[in-house]
């Protein structure tokens, strides 16, 4: 083969590379107010605005530092946040913890993050939840995972959100979306993969929210099997609920609400494409990388347009099982209490020789009359102990006593310790009247 036609094919091949592998090498976002497409080339820095018809219109290059680019994967795609009022677009790198800010006024570009890590977050879900982008889910280096992450601006970090209890087996495709009205992100439907030698795929019906507010996963049941994402064209999150592409149809389901509505696509080209966007009430949906919108789709009208068919999400007999023997614990539990409360036990009224005695004496009295000090020292056989030793004596069998009879019927310092109303120096003994009463008829 001569020279020249080893340089041609040389060329060729080159072109070919250029052309394949350039193609999604471009930062990509939509333009708030013209709903249209912006791109930066990374390597040239240049930016393009897509129109109406036409060739994508080009806009001069933008401002930065070349070094930003560095870590850029060979081949990337990127998600998008407007904020500020469409001055500031937030662009993530899928796959990466990369983070960039794209300045509309200065058309100026930035890196925000100073992470390196990358491949375990593809297929991720990013949101906005009070100015703070999140992350959750996503999968690689052949595992899920199944994290919550927040870009932590002063840091220059994503830091985990740490919640109570375990979520989802798999965070990644299916139904996702963060709702900023009920402060709670939906997850239900993910792919998953076995990653053995024969790798099966299969899809899990489980449905769950987080609740930021309560900082836990929350299960609230099997998804409607005639909804499962295998069977789907594609699903979008709209903020409120979500389009479910199928059979031609679109099917609006309504995660906080758990309804499921039917929208007969009376339209040919209404479908998902390459990209899709959602400004207010307008649903963008772009076909590919270069043409225009394919279609720009209303939400309320598609909403209004539709008919009931039935639940998202069934909660299942599961729950029926966990109620059942929540209830029969509960009970269980009463009755056993009940029992312990009316049942005799040995120990509450074994009283000792000399307890018994002073009970009795006790008992004995009329509801006016009473024992004193003097009294209570002779029946507990102390008259030639020490005051001190008298003192105790008195002390733990009084003690013993309304601790025995609080055990058992749950009477509350049974033996009264007043002072005499004539003599407030001295102290005299007595039962509770009620109590009184209860014991004569007891003993």
């Amino acid at each position: 083969m001569s020279t020249s036609l080893r340089i041609f094919f040389v060329f060729v091949l080159l072109m070919l590379s250029q052309e394949i592998f350039g193609i999604d090498r471009y930062f990509m976002w939509v333009d708030p107010q013209t709903k249209l497409r912006v791109r930066v080339n990374p390597e040239t820095l240049e930016l393009y605005k897509e129109r109406e018809s036409g060739p994508w219109l080009r806009e001069g290059k933008v401002k930065l530092d070349p070094q930003i680019f560095n870590n850029l994967p060979t081949h990337f795609t990127n998600k998008f946040f407007i904020i500020e009022n469409g001055r500031k677009i937030l662009l993530q790198v899928i796959g990466t913890g990369q983070l960039f800010e794209y300045d509309s006024l200065k058309k100026e570009f930035k890196r925000l993050d100073k992470t390196f890590h990358s491949g375990f977050n593809f297929t991720a879900n990013q949101f906005i939840r009070n100015e703070i982008l999140y992350s959750i889910g996503g999968e690689g280096f052949w595992n899920y995972n199944t994290s919550i992450t927040y870009f932590a601006e002063q840091l220059k970090e994503w830091e985990i959100l740490r919640p109570k209890n375990k979520g989802p087996l798999a965070i990644t495709d299916g139904f996702q979306g963060y709702s900023n009205k009920q402060d709670v992100y939906y997850s239900g439907g993910s792919k998953h993969k076995n990653f053995l030698e024969v790798q099966e795929e299969s899809y899990i019906d489980n449905f769950y929210l987080f609740d930021f507010k309560k900082n836990e996963w929350q299960f609230l049941g099997k998804l409607n099997s005639n909804l499962l994402p295998e069977k789907s064209e594609g699903i979008i999150w709209t903020g409120e609920v979500f389009f479910h592409f199928l059979n031609k149809a679109i099917y609006v389901i309504d995660p906080n609400k758990n309804e499921v509505y039917l929208h007969q696509n009376s339209r040919k080209d209404l479908g998902i494409g390459l990209y899709h966007y959602v400004h207010q009430d307008t649903l963008i949906i772009f076909k590919s990388i270069n043409e225009g919108p394919v279609q720009k789709i209303s939400i309320s009208e598609i909403r209004k347009n539709t008919t009931y068919v039935g639940k998202f999400y069934s909660t299942g007999i599961i729950w029926q099982w966990y109620a059942l023997g929540l209830f029969l614990i509960v009970i269980i539990m009463t009755i056993l209490k009940w029992k312990r409360k009316g049942a005799v036990d040995d120990n509450e009224l074994m009283f000792n020789q000399l307890e018994r005695k002073f009970l009795n004496k006790l008992v004995a009295l009329k509801v006016n009359e009473y024992l004193n000090t003097y009294e209570i020292n002779d029946i507990l056989e102390a008259t030639d102990k020490t005051q001190e030793n008298q003192r105790k004596i008195r002390f733990n069998v009084i003690g013993q006593i309304n601790k025995k009879l609080k055990a058992k019927y749950n009477w509350e310092n049974a033996i009264e310790r007043k002072p005499l109303p004539e003599d407030k120096r001295l102290t005299i003994y007595k039962l509770d009247p009620v109590i009184l009463n209860e014991l004569k008829k007891i003993m």
